[in-house]
């Protein structure tokens, strides 16, 4: 009889789900999917800026009254003097950014700019803006994302 209360209790709990684990709080200067603004008819610009010595990151929804293709310009400067990587990366609908980034540009003290072509839905699309600080010094900087209505 022990070993069929044991026998069942081992089946049960390999047929029960794994509890949810809880989601970690974003850290300091970040905002959760969950509590990203709304879409309206913002082309921005988009702006933050940066004091650190580790991974900046940074969320916006960039959006557009009406859904489709825009060009993405990201515009970015550093005191870094060998310069910085500034990425942008769309966030999924569970509010964890991809690992392909949409685009990215090398900021330098005279600064940087680059343009993609994105398409916005009519929901927004959610990024997360990375300063990617390889060197683990403390560098400051700031960026500008802008969406223009595609060129043809």
């Amino acid at each position: 009889m022990r070993m069929l209360i044991v026998a069942s209790a081992f089946v049960l709990a390999a047929c029960t789900p794994a509890a949810e684990t809880p989601a970690a709080e974003p850290p300091a200067g970040e905002t959760p999917a969950a509590e990203m603004p709304t879409p309206a008819a913002d082309l921005g610009p988009y702006t933050n800026s940066w004091d650190s010595a580790e991974f900046s990151h940074f969320r916006h929804t960039l959006s557009a009254a009406t859904p489709g293709a825009y060009d993405l310009t990201i515009t970015a400067t550093t005191s870094s003097p060998g310069g910085e990587t500034v990425a942008v990366y769309p966030v999924g609908p569970e509010g964890v950014p991809a690992t392909a980034r949409i685009m990215f540009v090398i900021a330098t003290t005279r600064g940087g700019s680059e343009t993609e072509r994105v398409t916005i839905p009519a929901e927004g699309l959610p990024v997360e803006v990375v300063v990617e600080n390889a060197a683990g010094r403390a560098f400051a900087g700031s960026y500008t994302l802008a969406l223009a209505p595609a060129a043809p």
